[in-house]
């Protein structure tokens, strides 16, 4: 492109006057030709390599991107398993809780004979519906990003604000964390003088223990009976219901962050 203005400059240079009178001032007036010419060239060049140098920079800024989506989309794809898999064991934990509560509200005698002789359902009842789950992200790539200070080679800006407000909510923590654990101690004190008896066999053989001596014990009533176990019961499921609406929140925008990364992505690479 180049040699295509030069060649035009050189013609303009050497077009020469054919009148006597302008024959005097040729040779300035083809210097001035020739000067304006290299200028334009210079200019064109310049504009050319800046052209060049731009078209560079967003290359290696767009392949930058799309590693770094590429990242982003690997630890949120593993915090969406882990987040679903939190929800489905606390639904379990909170249906569990309330099947307690429930029967410790009935005081039906039948009940607690029932659980005398099948010591394997008391165990599982009181085992998940006094455990306690939270789900824990991935979040290595975005503050990779952010240490590094490279969060604005990410050009969508709407996926920037959802990385900014899950991680700011992830990192606010849960406000029943202190509480829960708390609620767990004084719960797990409430059985720990039978909790083993009643342990299932499948659960002992794992641990290396021996079968269980006794397959009826006379402990439901008392344990249906202890107001305190259940109030505390009580206070633990009301957290562990808003920590599960929580963390259905947390998935839906999870969901949300893959969705777009997957489109810029597709945008990029296509």
């Amino acid at each position: 492109m180049i040699n295509f203005f030069r060649k035009i400059r050189k013609k303009l240079a050497d077009d020469n006057p054919t009148s006597a009178k302008a024959s005097a001032g040729m040779k300035t007036g083809k210097y001035l030709k020739y000067a304006v010419g290299e200028i334009i060239l210079v200019v064109i060049g310049i504009l050319i390599a800046l052209q060049i140098n731009n078209w560079n920079e967003n290359r290696k800024a767009t392949n930058e991107e799309v590693k770094i989506l590429n990242a982003l989309h690997s630890d949120f794809k593993v915090s969406k398993d882990r987040i679903e898999e939190t929800i489905k064991i606390q639904s379990k934990v909170l249906n569990y809780s309330q099947i307690l509560i429930r029967i410790h509200e009935r005081q039906n005698k039948s009940e607690y004979e029932y659980f005398d002789t099948h010591l394997d359902s008391l165990s599982n009842l009181i085992g998940y519906g006094t455990a306690w789950y939270r789900a824990e992200p991935v979040t290595g790539a975005y503050n990779s990003l952010i240490s590094a200070g490279k969060i604005d080679l990410i050009k969508n800006k709407d996926l920037r604000q959802l990385l900014a407000q899950f991680i700011a909510d992830f990192e606010s923590g849960f406000e029943d964390h202190e509480t829960s654990l708390q609620l767990l101690a004084k719960l797990n004190n409430e059985t720990d003088h039978f909790i083993l008896k009643i342990a299932d066999n499948k659960t002992r053989k794992n641990d290396n223990y021996n079968s269980r001596k006794n397959d009826s014990l006379k402990i439901a009533e008392s344990f249906f009976k202890n107001d305190s176990y259940f109030g505390n019961l009580f206070l633990k499921s009301n957290d562990e219901g808003h920590r599960l609406e929580r963390q259905k929140h947390m998935l839906e925008q999870v969901n949300s962050i893959l969705n777009i990364i997957k489109q810029e992505l597709g945008n990029k690479l296509s």
